[in-house]
């Protein structure tokens, strides 16, 4: 496998991780305001910021992954 194709696999990687972490916060958080821990205006705002959370989880990542990047294609590795 070269570079290139393990730098594509990883953006699609990503790409499922977010989607998984997104849906499971969604899920906890319905399943938490349908017993009563939250209200529906608190579960709003819990969603929000967990979807705010995994965003920046994931610019931070792609961050990285292309300092990686940067080193990798300078270096020859």
């Amino acid at each position: 496998m070269t570079l290139k194709e393990a730098g594509t696999k990883a953006t699609i990687n990503l790409t499922n991780w977010k989607t998984t972490a997104m849906g499971i916060i969604l899920a906890g958080i319905t399943i938490l305001s349908a017993l009563g821990v939250f209200t529906p205006e608190q579960a709003t705002g819990v969603q929000t910021e967990g979807i705010n959370i995994v965003e920046a989880v994931d610019v931070i990542i792609k961050a990285v992954s292309a300092i990686i990047l940067m080193f990798a294609a300078k270096y020859g590795v």
